[in-house]
């Protein structure tokens, strides 16, 4: 890979201008002849029944077009309603301000019903319960034991349905411990992903198919959704998202759960296709604070270690909210922070058992680590606790239990594979880089030494972040043109949220062909005109998509090789592909032109492009180890974090915040856009030390924080990240070795702040946000929670 062209290098963002000169269009810029808008009724209860809807009035109003409520379009809209904000009514006006007064037009009779608005109350069995008759507390449907271990492998060759995830014997494995950690109810706030665009639509329908302009994740994915929601074939619906305002990994859109935030796709299309006119919907500030919470977690773990400091056995409970029926998948995640991965190296028995949490409160989407940090901040805040109890230092007792290339994933998702190996670590090189550049060796001290107002901490996390697991719903597609003149063109639906995956992509097929990176275009703004790609989630683009795209690029450039083969006399494997066009490899003076290669252009016959292409139904084959289909390497995001800070004891307020994250991704395809992604542990600073999270009124429900005043963003004034690449090459399961990066930076956020404020004063925060007032609770010099966020 020493003489690689392009790969490895900085280049110009494929979408980097339009983006910083204004000339980009979302899906807020497509404006059409006729276009009318769409304004939500949101409910003012956590939970009620809707008795009654006049809408007379509303339908009256010059300019209104149509009143949907659950009469009318029930596929949109219900009876009933689980959190202040849910939907009631929607009216489709001329514009905005008619809109708004045609919803303070329509009467809604509601009969309220209990409510709860915490996960603690919530997993009570007698508290009102979210949907009536069914509990709000529920296990995880994938549970399974995995057992029959093969001794050579350390595979398990045997999974079976179980009350929770778990192998070899707990009880077994505590009672032959030497030391036993235990701590119970640790807590993730509720928190919000801040993304700078709201949700939003235009959907048009052209007489023959409906083309809708939004934002996303993954277009064919949401296409597919649409159209079965619509109750029309998918060859009626084009998605159309040349650009997104930010994710986040929070903007997924599922329009078949009603109780997801994907309502303004259903809401325009319907209108849309009722009144053959366009149809805007586009949610304010407000509206986007209603939608897509994350987080919100309890946590018990226990850990059981030898003398020597080897991990052996762990339990870990977890029950995480998800509001009115969210996203369920993340809590799976949580895993990873355990002996299944994380910790995979030396522990022999474990039993996790995880929970998702029905709320009246706002619905929960899997936004960045999708579910890991939840998992992430209790075990490494008890591994830190694990540390202080033994007297060895925190870096030291994860180098000695963490995972490494080779060792076991035994992740339990819910495919057909029982476990697989980690295809690369790289964690122990990351601890070291960190711990160097921070001077640990020097300036870690012991709580119990300090003394003064000021006192200065140093704290370390390490983490793991699935990257996209192989099995249903994991495959993607590529096509690579290449035409007569040199050019090349990449034809992926991949989405570029602002990782930079359109960048990377055309890299890939830059070096593949041997041509120079601003020769490679991009088709990918809409359904009707790319292949299908994977939904961009879990950190799975450069690796998933990044074989599709290779494949297809690698399948254009050997049809290239056959043409210019038949003109040369000489067999394909004897040619190079470079700027110019084909060359004999012996001897780069003798060749053809491209377009002497394709041969006659126009009416005379010969090639006018070549299209190649790939379907990644992973696992790709370079992913078996020595081709075994059984045996399966599993790549990670992995690394570690390391917080520097100082706590005010006096006011409890912490200052001078400095993040220091390392990170193995392999091999970094693009090294500033990678830098970007590490930049994004900035959003620990939010949830750590700004004191974000969702505050709800408990009397009635309402959302407390419904901007970007209330709700801080961290920006770099905040603290400062400094990011540290570290390439270990060889990792199979990527053409060039790279590895997942674009999650992970959120993960140990949390269990990295609770540790270095432990260091800094000895107090050990296990509730999120770390808020001045938990700090001097803890410190004694507060006896209550006033005046903080509670």
């Amino acid at each position: 890979m020493a003489d690689m062209k392009c790969i490895g290098t900085t280049v110009r963002q494929k979408d980097g201008s339009p983006r910083v000169t204004g000339q980009a269009k979302y899906y807020g810029d497509f404006q059409f002849r006729g276009m009318l808008e769409a304004r939500i009724l949101r409910s003012p209860h956590p939970a009620a029944d809707i008795v009654g809807i006049d809408t007379t009035r509303a339908e009256a109003m010059d300019g209104v077009h149509l009143v949907m409520t659950h009469e009318n379009f029930p596929k949109a809209f219900r009876k009933s309603v689980y959190y202040v904000g849910d939907l009631v009514a929607a009216v489709i006006a001329e514009d905005d301000t008619i809109a708004e007064e045609a919803l303070a037009a329509i009467a809604v009779e509601y009969a309220p019903k209990p409510f709860v608005l915490d996960i603690e109350t919530a997993i009570d069995p007698g508290s009102p319960q979210v949907f009536a008759g069914e509990a709000n507390c529920h296990d995880w449907e994938y549970h399974a034991f995995l057992s029959d271990r093969d001794p050579q492998t350390r595979l398990f060759k045997t999974k079976t349905p179980a009350e929770y995830n778990g192998f070899g014997d707990v009880e077994q494995g505590f009672a032959e411990a030497d030391i036993v950690v235990e701590h119970k109810g640790f807590k993730y706030a509720y928190c919000k992903s801040p993304a700078m665009e709201p949700r939003g639509c235009t959907a048009r329908f052209d007489g023959v198919k409906l083309h809708v302009h939004t934002h996303s994740q993954g277009m064919h994915d949401e296409k597919y959704c649409l159209a079965e929601a619509l109750g029309i074939g998918s060859d009626k619906v084009n998605l159309v998202s040349p650009f997104t305002g930010s994710s986040f990994g929070g903007k997924n859109a599922t329009v078949l759960d009603p109780n997801l935030p994907s309502h303004y796709l259903l809401i325009a299309s319907l209108a849309c296709l009722h009144l053959h006119r366009p149809v805007r919907c586009a949610y304010s500030r407000e509206e986007e604070m209603l939608c897509g919470w994350s987080r919100g977690s309890l946590n018990d773990v226990k850990i059981g270690f030898r003398k020597d400091g080897t991990l052996t056995s762990m339990e870990f409970n977890h029950w995480q909210e998800v509001g009115a029926s969210g996203d369920k998948y993340p809590p799976k995640n949580a895993m990873l922070a355990t002996g299944a991965v994380l910790y995979s190296r030396n522990c022999e028995h474990l039993r996790g058992k995880i929970r998702y949490v029905y709320t009246n409160r706002f619905a929960s989407v899997g936004w960045q680590g999708y579910g890991a940090p939840e998992g992430i901040f209790p075990v490494e805040t008890a591994m830190d606790m694990a540390a202080d109890q033994m007297g060895m230092d925190p870096i030291e007792l994860r180098k000695k239990n963490c995972m490494r290339a080779g060792d076991i994933d035994a992740g339990w998702d819910p495919l057909t594979y029982k476990s697989g190996y980690i295809s690369s670590s790289g964690i122990h090189e990351c601890l070291d880089l960190g711990a160097k550049h921070l001077g640990w060796k020097e300036n870690w001290r012991h709580p119990s030494t300090k003394t003064g107002r000021i006192r200065h901490g140093i704290g370390v996390a390490i983490f793991a972040m699935g990257a996209g697991r192989p099995g249903p719903g994991n495959s993607s597609e590529a096509m690579v043109k290449i035409f007569p003149d040199g050019t090349a063109a990449l034809v992926c639906a991949v989405a570029d949220i602002g990782q930079g995956q359109h960048t990377v992509q055309c890299q890939i097929v830059a070096e593949v062909l041997g041509i120079p990176y601003e020769k490679v275009g991009l088709v990918c703004a809409d359904t009707d005109s790319t292949p299908f790609a994977t939904l961009v989630s879990n950190s799975c683009g450069t690796w998933i998509q990044g074989w599709a795209t290779y494949e297809a690029a690698m399948d254009a450039k050997n049809q290239l090789l056959r043409l210019a083969a038949q003109k040369l006399g000489v067999p394909p494997q004897a040619l190079s592909v470079g700027e110019k066009g084909v060359h004999l490899t012996a001897d780069p003076g003798k060749g053809v032109t491209f377009k002497e290669a394709f041969g006659p252009i126009g009416h005379y016959g010969g090639r006018h492009e070549i299209i190649g292409s790939y379907v990644n139904d992973s696992p790709h084959p370079n992913c078996l180890k020595d081709g075994k289909k059984d045996e399966l390497y599993i790549p990670k995001e992995k690394g570690a974090q390391f917080i520097s800070l100082d706590v005010d004891t006096e006011t409890g307020m912490v200052a001078n915040v400095r993040v220091t994250m390392v990170q193995n991704v392999g091999r970094a395809l693009n090294p500033k856009i990678v830098e970007g992604q590490l930049l994004t542990a900035r959003h620990g600073v939010e949830h750590a030390v700004l004191a974000n999270e969702c505050i709800t009124d408990k009397r009635n429900g309402r959302l407390m924080v419904t901007n970007f005043v209330d709700y801080k963003p961290c920006t770099a004034l905040d603290c400062t990240v400094e990011p540290f690449i570290l390439e270990i090459p060889g990792d199979p399961t990527h053409p060039f070795g790279a590895t997942a990066c674009g999650e992970g930076a959120a993960c140990p956020s949390l269990a990295a702040f609770s540790n270095a404020i432990f260091n800094a004063t000895g107090v050990r925060l296990t509730e999120t946000p770390f808020t001045p007032a938990r700090i001097l609770m803890g410190l004694g010099r507060i006896t209550s929670g006033k005046g903080g966020k509670q």
